[in-house]
Protein backbone atom coordinates (compact mmCIF):
# COMPACT_ATOMS: atom_id res chain seq x y z
CA UNK A 1 0.00 0.00 0.00
CA UNK A 2 1.40 3.27 -1.02
CA UNK A 3 0.82 5.28 2.01
CA UNK A 4 1.54 9.09 2.48
CA UNK A 5 4.50 10.48 3.33
CA UNK A 6 5.48 10.44 7.21
CA UNK A 7 8.11 11.88 9.75
CA UNK A 8 9.03 11.76 12.96
CA UNK A 9 11.55 13.88 15.23
CA UNK A 10 12.17 13.48 18.94
CA UNK A 11 14.35 15.12 21.28
CA UNK A 12 14.63 12.09 23.19
CA UNK A 13 17.92 10.78 21.91
CA UNK A 14 19.66 13.45 22.29
CA UNK A 15 21.78 15.33 25.02
CA UNK A 16 19.85 17.55 27.19
CA UNK A 17 21.88 20.86 26.57
CA UNK A 18 21.22 20.09 22.68
CA UNK A 19 17.14 19.58 22.76
CA UNK A 20 16.43 22.92 23.01
CA UNK A 21 18.58 24.39 20.70
CA UNK A 22 17.42 21.64 18.10
CA UNK A 23 13.78 22.17 18.65
CA UNK A 24 13.97 25.57 17.72
CA UNK A 25 15.61 25.44 14.47
CA UNK A 26 13.02 22.38 13.62
CA UNK A 27 10.31 25.20 14.08
CA UNK A 28 12.47 28.18 12.39
CA UNK A 29 9.50 29.98 11.10
CA UNK A 30 8.76 31.33 14.68
CA UNK A 31 10.22 32.74 18.19
CA UNK A 32 9.50 30.22 20.70
CA UNK A 33 8.60 31.32 24.17
CA UNK A 34 10.05 28.56 26.22
CA UNK A 35 12.52 27.16 29.32
CA UNK A 36 15.46 25.32 27.81
CA UNK A 37 16.21 23.23 30.71
CA UNK A 38 14.94 19.98 30.51
CA UNK A 39 13.17 20.86 27.89
CA UNK A 40 11.54 17.88 25.38
CA UNK A 41 9.21 17.59 22.67
CA UNK A 42 8.03 14.74 19.82
CA UNK A 43 6.10 15.30 16.46
CA UNK A 44 4.81 13.49 13.87
CA UNK A 45 4.08 15.09 10.16
CA UNK A 46 1.98 13.46 8.12
CA UNK A 47 1.74 14.82 4.10
CA UNK A 48 -1.85 15.10 3.26
CA UNK A 49 -1.91 16.82 -0.54
CA UNK A 50 -0.74 19.64 0.34
CA UNK A 51 -1.63 19.90 3.68
CA UNK A 52 0.80 18.98 6.61
CA UNK A 53 -0.85 17.49 9.65
CA UNK A 54 1.11 17.38 13.26
CA UNK A 55 0.88 15.57 15.91
CA UNK A 56 2.97 17.42 18.82
CA UNK A 57 3.73 16.60 22.51
CA UNK A 58 6.48 19.10 23.92
CA UNK A 59 7.33 21.04 27.22
CA UNK A 60 5.43 24.19 27.18
CA UNK A 61 6.46 26.74 24.61
CA UNK A 62 4.73 29.70 23.07
CA UNK A 63 5.20 30.61 19.36
CA UNK A 64 5.25 33.46 18.07
CA UNK A 65 5.74 34.94 14.69
CA UNK A 66 7.05 38.94 14.62
CA UNK A 67 6.95 41.83 11.99
CA UNK A 68 10.85 41.55 11.46
CA UNK A 69 10.49 37.19 11.35
CA UNK A 70 7.85 38.00 8.82
CA UNK A 71 10.18 39.84 6.62
CA UNK A 72 13.03 37.75 6.83
CA UNK A 73 11.21 34.45 5.75
CA UNK A 74 8.21 35.35 4.06
CA UNK A 75 6.25 32.28 5.17
CA UNK A 76 2.71 32.09 4.17
CA UNK A 77 -0.52 29.75 4.65
CA UNK A 78 -2.36 29.37 7.25
CA UNK A 79 -1.81 27.20 10.39
CA UNK A 80 -4.84 25.76 12.32
CA UNK A 81 -3.76 24.77 16.02
CA UNK A 82 -6.37 22.43 18.35
CA UNK A 83 -4.88 21.96 22.01
CA UNK A 84 -5.96 20.15 25.16
CA UNK A 85 -4.55 22.99 26.91
CA UNK A 86 -6.80 26.53 26.83
CA UNK A 87 -4.05 29.42 25.98
CA UNK A 88 -4.81 33.06 24.52
CA UNK A 89 -3.54 34.44 21.39
CA UNK A 90 -2.67 37.87 20.59
CA UNK A 91 -3.08 39.49 17.73
CA UNK A 92 -3.06 43.39 16.49
CA UNK A 93 -6.67 43.07 17.05
CA UNK A 94 -6.07 42.43 20.41
CA UNK A 95 -6.02 39.02 22.73
CA UNK A 96 -8.32 36.33 22.70
CA UNK A 97 -8.83 33.56 24.86
CA UNK A 98 -9.19 30.23 23.26
CA UNK A 99 -10.79 27.19 25.48
CA UNK A 100 -9.68 24.11 25.26
CA UNK A 101 -10.97 21.68 22.46
CA UNK A 102 -11.39 24.61 20.59
CA UNK A 103 -9.24 25.25 16.95
CA UNK A 104 -7.68 28.61 16.50
CA UNK A 105 -6.49 30.12 12.92
CA UNK A 106 -3.37 31.78 12.24
CA UNK A 107 -1.84 33.38 9.28
CA UNK A 108 1.41 33.15 9.09
CA UNK A 109 1.93 36.47 6.92
CA UNK A 110 0.78 38.09 10.14
CA UNK A 111 1.86 38.53 13.68
CA UNK A 112 0.59 37.11 16.54
CA UNK A 113 1.58 35.08 19.49
CA UNK A 114 0.72 32.06 21.48
CA UNK A 115 0.79 32.04 25.81
CA UNK A 116 3.07 29.21 26.81
CA UNK A 117 1.40 25.97 27.63
CA UNK A 118 2.19 22.66 27.05
CA UNK A 119 1.53 20.56 24.32
CA UNK A 120 0.22 17.64 25.15
CA UNK A 121 -0.75 15.19 21.33
CA UNK A 122 -1.57 19.09 19.88
CA UNK A 123 -3.02 18.62 16.49
CA UNK A 124 -1.42 21.26 14.03
CA UNK A 125 -2.91 21.14 10.45
CA UNK A 126 -0.68 23.54 8.05
CA UNK A 127 -2.45 24.99 5.04
CA UNK A 128 -0.82 26.77 1.97
CA UNK A 129 -2.63 29.88 1.28
CA UNK A 130 -3.33 28.95 -2.41
CA UNK A 131 -5.55 26.18 -0.87
CA UNK A 132 -7.48 28.08 1.32
CA UNK A 133 -8.01 30.68 -1.41
CA UNK A 134 -10.00 27.90 -3.65
CA UNK A 135 -12.76 27.87 -0.94
CA UNK A 136 -13.12 31.05 1.20
CA UNK A 137 -12.13 34.02 -1.05
CA UNK A 138 -11.78 36.54 1.98
CA UNK A 139 -9.15 34.49 3.20
CA UNK A 140 -6.83 37.11 4.68
CA UNK A 141 -9.92 37.53 7.45
CA UNK A 142 -9.46 34.41 9.05
CA UNK A 143 -6.23 35.25 11.21
CA UNK A 144 -6.89 35.35 14.51
CA UNK A 145 -10.25 32.86 14.37
CA UNK A 146 -11.42 31.09 17.29
CA UNK A 147 -13.93 27.87 15.89
CA UNK A 148 -16.36 27.31 18.65
CA UNK A 149 -19.62 25.89 18.92
CA UNK A 150 -21.00 23.28 16.65
CA UNK A 151 -18.85 24.13 13.83
CA UNK A 152 -16.11 24.31 15.42
CA UNK A 153 -16.54 20.61 17.26
CA UNK A 154 -17.03 19.17 14.28
CA UNK A 155 -14.09 20.36 12.55
CA UNK A 156 -11.94 19.60 16.03
CA UNK A 157 -13.45 15.79 15.52
CA UNK A 158 -12.09 15.89 11.61
CA UNK A 159 -8.97 17.02 12.27
CA UNK A 160 -8.63 14.33 15.44
CA UNK A 161 -9.93 11.38 12.88
CA UNK A 162 -6.99 12.50 10.60
CA UNK A 163 -4.56 11.83 12.88
CA UNK A 164 -5.92 8.71 14.35
CA UNK A 165 -5.60 7.32 10.52
CA UNK A 166 -3.25 9.12 9.46
CA UNK A 167 -1.22 6.30 8.47
CA UNK A 168 -3.90 4.48 6.71
CA UNK A 169 -4.05 7.40 4.05
CA UNK A 170 -2.77 6.11 0.29
CA UNK A 171 -1.04 8.40 -2.11
CA UNK A 172 -4.03 8.04 -3.71
CA UNK A 173 -6.71 9.47 -1.25
CA UNK A 174 -4.78 12.07 0.11
CA UNK A 175 -5.79 14.85 -2.63
CA UNK A 176 -9.45 13.80 -2.45
CA UNK A 177 -8.93 13.80 1.50
CA UNK A 178 -7.72 17.10 1.41
CA UNK A 179 -9.95 18.83 -0.54
CA UNK A 180 -12.36 17.47 1.76
CA UNK A 181 -10.76 19.34 4.39
CA UNK A 182 -10.32 22.60 3.05
CA UNK A 183 -14.10 22.38 2.47
CA UNK A 184 -15.32 21.44 5.77
CA UNK A 185 -12.48 24.81 7.33
CA UNK A 186 -14.53 26.94 5.14
CA UNK A 187 -17.91 25.43 6.08
CA UNK A 188 -16.89 26.24 9.49
CA UNK A 189 -14.97 29.24 9.45
CA UNK A 190 -17.67 30.93 7.05
CA UNK A 191 -19.89 31.59 9.77
CA UNK A 192 -17.41 33.52 12.02
CA UNK A 193 -16.06 35.27 9.30
CA UNK A 194 -19.76 36.59 8.06
CA UNK A 195 -20.24 37.31 12.22
CA UNK A 196 -17.24 38.99 12.41
CA UNK A 197 -17.95 41.52 9.00
CA UNK A 198 -21.18 41.91 10.62
CA UNK A 199 -19.53 42.99 13.81
CA UNK A 200 -16.50 45.00 12.07
CA UNK A 201 -18.87 48.02 10.54
CA UNK A 202 -20.41 48.96 14.54
CA UNK A 203 -16.79 48.24 15.77
CA UNK A 204 -14.70 50.53 13.81
CA UNK A 205 -17.49 53.53 14.45
CA UNK A 206 -17.11 52.85 17.77
CA UNK A 207 -13.53 52.76 17.67
CA UNK A 208 -13.04 55.70 15.76
CA UNK A 209 -15.49 58.10 18.01
CA UNK A 210 -13.18 56.60 20.77
CA UNK A 211 -9.96 57.95 19.06
CA UNK A 212 -11.56 61.37 17.92
CA UNK A 213 -12.46 61.86 21.54
CA UNK A 214 -8.97 61.27 22.60
CA UNK A 215 -7.26 63.19 20.13
CA UNK A 216 -9.68 66.19 20.80
CA UNK A 217 -8.78 65.69 24.48
CA UNK A 218 -4.73 66.35 23.44
CA UNK A 219 -4.96 68.84 20.75
CA UNK A 220 -2.34 71.27 22.77
CA UNK A 221 0.58 68.58 22.00
CA UNK A 222 1.35 65.78 19.49
CA UNK A 223 -0.95 63.27 19.10
CA UNK A 224 0.31 59.92 20.95
CA UNK A 225 -0.45 57.34 18.19
CA UNK A 226 1.00 54.56 19.90
CA UNK A 227 -1.12 55.26 23.58
CA UNK A 228 -4.43 55.75 21.40
CA UNK A 229 -3.87 52.54 19.17
CA UNK A 230 -3.22 50.63 22.63
CA UNK A 231 -6.18 52.31 24.10
CA UNK A 232 -8.63 50.75 21.49
CA UNK A 233 -6.69 47.86 21.43
CA UNK A 234 -5.36 47.70 18.15
CA UNK A 235 -2.17 48.32 15.95
CA UNK A 236 -1.05 51.44 14.60
CA UNK A 237 -1.82 50.65 10.96
CA UNK A 238 -5.10 49.70 12.05
CA UNK A 239 -5.57 53.31 13.57
CA UNK A 240 -4.66 55.26 10.55
CA UNK A 241 -6.85 52.88 8.61
CA UNK A 242 -9.82 54.15 10.91
CA UNK A 243 -9.09 57.39 9.63
CA UNK A 244 -8.68 56.92 5.94
CA UNK A 245 -12.08 58.57 5.65
CA UNK A 246 -11.36 61.25 7.68
CA UNK A 247 -7.85 62.39 5.44
CA UNK A 248 -5.47 61.00 8.63
CA UNK A 249 -5.10 61.66 12.07
CA UNK A 250 -3.17 64.50 11.33
CA UNK A 251 -5.39 66.42 9.03
CA UNK A 252 -8.13 65.06 11.69
CA UNK A 253 -6.37 66.87 14.45
CA UNK A 254 -5.39 69.58 12.45
CA UNK A 255 -9.26 70.46 11.46
CA UNK A 256 -10.03 70.12 15.36
CA UNK A 257 -7.68 72.20 16.19
CA UNK A 258 -9.02 75.33 13.99
CA UNK A 259 -12.29 74.32 15.29
CA UNK A 260 -10.94 74.43 18.86
CA UNK A 261 -9.69 78.02 17.87
CA UNK A 262 -12.80 78.97 16.35
CA UNK A 263 -14.67 77.94 18.93
CA UNK A 264 -13.12 80.44 21.15
CA UNK A 265 -12.76 82.96 19.25
CA UNK A 266 -17.26 83.13 18.55
CA UNK A 267 -17.23 83.16 22.74
CA UNK A 268 -17.43 86.94 23.41
CA UNK A 269 -16.32 86.17 26.95
CA UNK A 270 -13.26 84.87 26.06
CA UNK A 271 -10.41 86.95 27.84
CA UNK A 272 -7.28 85.30 26.16
CA UNK A 273 -5.14 87.10 23.28
CA UNK A 274 -5.17 85.20 19.84
CA UNK A 275 -1.97 84.11 20.72
CA UNK A 276 -2.73 82.77 23.72
CA UNK A 277 -5.55 80.58 22.33
CA UNK A 278 -3.50 79.61 19.75
CA UNK A 279 -0.39 78.15 21.96
CA UNK A 280 -3.14 76.27 23.65
CA UNK A 281 -4.25 74.23 20.70
CA UNK A 282 -0.62 73.52 19.76
CA UNK A 283 0.27 76.55 17.28
CA UNK A 284 3.66 77.43 17.68
CA UNK A 285 3.45 81.05 16.35
CA UNK A 286 0.88 83.65 15.31
CA UNK A 287 1.88 82.99 11.30
CA UNK A 288 1.42 79.80 11.74
CA UNK A 289 -1.96 79.66 13.07
CA UNK A 290 -2.91 82.71 11.00
CA UNK A 291 -2.12 80.75 7.78
CA UNK A 292 -3.91 77.76 8.51
CA UNK A 293 -7.04 79.63 9.61
CA UNK A 294 -7.00 81.94 6.61
CA UNK A 295 -6.87 78.36 4.47
CA UNK A 296 -9.33 77.17 5.88
CA UNK A 297 -12.11 79.80 6.71
CA UNK A 298 -11.25 82.58 4.47
CA UNK A 299 -10.04 84.71 7.35
CA UNK A 300 -7.02 85.20 9.68
CA UNK A 301 -8.25 85.00 13.44
CA UNK A 302 -8.14 88.70 14.19
CA UNK A 303 -10.45 89.74 11.48
CA UNK A 304 -12.63 86.51 12.28
CA UNK A 305 -13.09 88.14 15.77
CA UNK A 306 -13.52 91.34 14.87
CA UNK A 307 -16.72 90.46 12.30
CA UNK A 308 -17.97 88.48 15.34
CA UNK A 309 -17.58 91.29 18.06
CA UNK A 310 -19.24 93.44 15.20
CA UNK A 311 -21.82 91.36 14.10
Amino acid sequence: MNVVPRSLFTTDALPERDRFAAWRALFAAHDLDADPHGFSGRIETTLIGPMALRVMSAAPQGPARSRSRIRRDGQDGFVLHLSRHAYSVETERGVAEVPAGAVSLNDLSQPYRRSRVPETDSLILAVPRASIATVLPDEDAMHGLILTGGAGRLLADHIRSLAAHSGAITATDAAPIAQATLHMVAACARPSLEGAARAAAPLEAARLRTAKRLIRGQLDTPPRVDAIARALGISRSQLYRLFEPEGGVARYRARQRLAAVRAALDNPLEPRSIGAIGEAYGFGSGAQLSRAFRETYGLTPRDYRVSRSSG
